[in-house]
């Protein structure tokens, strides 16, 4: 609400989860640390907080049954969703190899894809009634990462202009 009414615009990041937001961890068990990597590790912790492996299954679910219907990847309805937010300006979408590029381009403007696909309202609903039963992080985003000590935190690195 602070973005809308002081009129700026979001450049996001982890639009996919680190890559959880993908056909690759639908209806697979809890994955369990380590994790392969930092990345995967923080979001990992972001589901729990959101409400564990059940509802994000039941995300992945909805993610996919409107994936299918707009004959496009789980990725593309992720990154097309925090796109279509209102204070979002462009999103960051990373991709561990040029793979992944033709799929990204799919969530895109017209000019870039050729075939933009748009989330309709039914959709949109679908995703809603997810994420209405999130508990989700509440407060400050990044106080989690701030709690010395805490889950999240262990995952940070603190101090990195200190010299030794």
């Amino acid at each position: 609400r602070f973005c809308e009414e002081q009129r700026i615009k979001l450049l996001c990041y982890g639009t996919v989860a680190g890559g959880f937001l993908s056909e690759r961890w639908l209806n697979v068990p809890e994955p369990h640390e380590p994790l392969e990597n930092r990345s995967l590790t923080k979001y990992k912790l972001i589901i729990d907080e959101l409400g564990g492996w059940d509802l994000f299954q039941d995300l992945l679910g909805v993610l996919s049954l409107i994936a299918r219907g707009h004959r496009v990847s789980i990725v593309n309805v992720a990154t097309r969703w925090v796109l279509d937010q209102p204070q979002v300006a462009a999103a960051i979408i990373g991709a561990r190899n040029a793979v992944y590029l033709r799929d990204n381009v799919q969530a895109l403007e017209p000019s870039f894809a050729g075939s933009r696909f748009y989330l309709n309202q039914e959709d949109l609903r679908a995703i809603g009634r997810v994420i209405q039963r999130s508990a989700g992080p509440q407060g400050d985003t990044y106080s989690l990462e701030r709690l010395k000590g805490g889950k999240h935190a262990s995952i940070m690195r603190y101090n990195l202009n200190k010299v030794s």
